[in-house]
């Protein structure tokens, strides 16, 4: 491949390493990034955005600071896309209505200036379904968003101008939020790498407490488990007035990904008990072929059936509805999904609201004590192929949020405990392209996560380019 391709597509460490040898200039990878942003993104609608005269002087900074000997921070030059619904002082932030199409955030997001502070040099902001309710984007603001793997085909979401832009080559990892699968969902049907932190591993500061109910987490889509591990220890920490603290790690959380992983009792769980068609025939080979993988590598497979009420979907629709009828918009202009959830909340009680809680906060227990005795728990990410664009055109809004509900499976389910969860690329069907699996780990250790998902990119390496994208 050119040397451009090569570029395009490495991993964080493999850039920093020639940014850090000076093989490259930060200037040059702008420049590469931006010229592959403007030839190849009006096919993906990837990013809502671009920064590029912010992008060239962040990267002459870079350069600057190399060649006066300082020392480099951990993302030193590294070209990173900021999810749109996250804040970035000075730039447009939409999170997708139209009601704030020329909204401009008036600070950082915790999140995003440890990543600015971290020497990431941001070159836009990637799209979002309207403020991130459902896993397909697609909004009357900004358009579709495709895969590289198949442009008929949604990219997936809340993230899924995070997962298609790294996907494709237009960005070296891509900042993204998970409060039902958000970053776990484009990690999936992109062939990424996408880890849920554990529930306040990152703060979600400094004008938010527990967003979504304690629901959603910041973190990040990557193309290898060694670039999550560097970007969780990045991003996460304790921030001044945060709700909650995660109990901090022993180590970096970098260097467990060439620690000894030992035996582990993994659980297989193949539950899709709000589809009515069950597991896509992809869908079942990804998990088959994940525990086949399992086995091959001496683990314990257990096959497990999670306590989940079924109408713990209704208690989640809830409090998705209460949050976004809380929303400070024009809620008239709103978009089908969102029109009728507002509606929902609004005529949900505050009482409601809050049995809802309790009633998730009783599902989080049970779970979490029925799987103390596993390692990790294998589960489908998406229970079937991404929706074609325009999937969704002419429905009624509670019909595509049932539908969502249908895709989604249990994906939601380490939303609602606060564990850890990782989406890995570890399947590639033929017809459909990449099949992610997710791996629900103990509370709080994402750790023993990163040493698990290393072990299994070692043993079965996914990274691939998609066609038209080299």
């Amino acid at each position: 491949m050119p040397i451009g391709v090569e570029l395009a597509h490495a991993s964080v460490t493999e850039l920093l390493a020639a940014l850090r040898s000076k093989e490259v200039a930060a200037r040059e990878l702008v420049a590469l990034f931006l010229e592959r942003i403007d030839r190849l993104d009006d096919e993906l609608g990837s990013y809502v955005e671009v920064t590029a005269e912010r992008a060239h002087a962040a990267a002459a900074t870079a350069d600057d600071r190399a060649a006066a000997g300082d020392v480099l921070p951990a993302l030193h030059g590294v070209p990173v896309a900021i999810k749109d619904l996250n804040l970035w002082e000075g730039g447009r932030t939409t999170m997708g209505p139209r009601s704030l199409a020329d909204w401009v955030a008036p600070t950082d997001d915790t999140i995003v200036r440890k990543l600015l502070d971290a020497g990431a040099v941001p070159l836009g902001k990637t799209s979002v379904p309207e403020f991130g309710t459902i896993g397909h984007t697609d909004t009357a603001l900004h358009g579709p968003c495709a895969t590289p793997w198949d442009l008929t085909r949604n990219a997936g979401g809340s993230s899924g101008g995070a997962g298609a832009a790294l996907a494709a080559g237009l960005c070296t990892v891509a900042q993204g939020s998970d409060g039902g699968g958000s970053i776990r969902i484009p990690a999936a049907v992109n062939g990424l790498v996408g880890l849920k932190p554990a529930r306040d591993r990152v703060s979600s500061g400094p004008l938010f407490g527990e967003l979504s109910f304690g629901l959603s987490t910041g973190g990040a889509l990557t193309r290898s488990v060694a670039d999550a591990a560097l970007l969780l220890d990045v991003v996460a920490g304790y921030a001044t007035g945060d709700p909650g603290m995660a109990p901090p790690p022993p180590r970096p959380f970098l260097e467990e990904v060439d620690a000894p992983v030992g035996r582990l009792r993994i659980g297989i769980d193949r539950q899709a008990p709000f589809s009515p068609d069950g597991l896509h025939p992809s869908v079942a080979a990804a998990l088959d072929r994940t525990a086949a993988l399992l086995e091959e590598l001496g683990h314990e497979g257990e096959e497990v059936t999670l306590p989940v009420d079924p109408g713990i979907s209704d208690q989640l629709r809830t409090l998705w509805a209460a949050n976004l009828a809380s929303q400070p918009v024009d809620q008239s202009m709103f978009e089908p999904v969102n029109d009728w959830l507002a509606e929902v909340g609004h005529q949900r009680s505050a009482a409601q609201a809050a049995g809802a809680q309790f009633a998730i906060q009783l599902v989080a227990r049970r779970v979490v004590a029925a799987t103390a005795h596993l390692d990790a728990v294998v589960q489908p990410v998406v229970t079937a192929p991404s929706r074609p664009n325009g999937h969704f055109a002419g429905w009624e809004g509670e019909a595509v949020f049932a539908d969502q509900t249908a895709w989604v499976g249990l994906t939601p389910l380490a939303n609602l405990t606060g564990q850890p969860s990782i989406s890995l690329p570890l399947h590639h069907d033929p017809e459909h392209g990449p099949v992610g699996v997710q791996f629900l780990g103990r509370p709080w250790d994402e750790a023993g996560l990163l040493r698990l998902a290393a072990q299994l990119e070692d043993a079965a390496p996914w990274r691939r380019v998609p066609p038209g994208f080299g």
